[in-house]
């Protein structure tokens, strides 16, 4: 298939949704279509071995992945593929956070994927049952200025592309959701290494060891 061949392809609409979130008031569909940009994350490049790209997703209180595309620094996630997923939402202020791993095949639990970079969306200006694609940054880290570690730097990694979409149950009830913050949330992972996945997506690579002490996996 050609360049212009995969990219048409991979524009057309998912044939499987994951759907996850408990969230009552309105449903977010996210469908993750590609990359560009991305750097080697893989010894071997001569070769032909690149990155091994994965998708994360974090919203409220619930996550969901793509498949891994390998050796390709710009993947296209085709429709048959493991990409759309129907996040259920509690407030309209809440974050979608999507980050871009480089796939680890090991299966020793010290091992991790290799974080490449992530990017925040802010969801409480879009408009109900209007289709955004969207191309977004990919950045090492949240912070923008005033790290305390000054050899700590904000890296763009290359960017990411994808489709939302909102629907809205009870407009009343969204509405009533927004008089307070967006309630805390809790999402459970079995393993460290998706606790690390987890924790990049939200934070970025720079606090990723933070809470290494203190984490129950369950």
């Amino acid at each position: 298939m050609t360049k212009e061949t995969i990219q048409s392809e991979c524009m057309k609409e998912s044939l499987n949704w994951v759907d996850t979130g408990n969230g009552p008031v309105g449903r977010l569909f996210v469908e993750i279509l590609g990359c560009d940009n991305l750097p080697q994350m893989d010894a071997g490049g001569m070769l032909g071995n690149k990155t091994d790209a994965f998708v994360q997703l974090v919203f409220e209180d619930t996550m969901g992945r793509t498949d891994t595309i390998d050796d390709s620094l710009a993947p296209r996630w085709m429709p048959w593929t493991k990409r759309a997923f129907i996040l259920h939402m509690y407030h309209a202020s809440s974050d979608l956070f999507i980050a871009v791993f480089d796939h680890d095949e090991s299966i020793n639990p010290a091992d991790e994927h290799d974080f490449i970079g992530r990017a925040a969306v802010d969801l409480s200006n879009l408009r109900k049952n209007i289709v955004y694609t969207l191309t977004y940054d990919l950045y090492t880290t949240s912070q923008m200025s005033n790290l305390s570690d000054k050899r700590i730097f904000r890296k763009r990694m290359g960017t990411v592309t994808f489709r939302l979409r909102l629907e809205i149950d009870d407009e009343r009830k969204l509405l009533l959701a927004t008089l307070n913050p967006p309630p805390l949330m809790f999402v459970n992972v079995k393993t460290r290494k998706d606790f690390k996945v987890l924790q990049g997506a939200t934070e970025g690579k720079y606090n990723m060891s933070r809470y290494d002490q203190d984490i129950i996996y369950s």
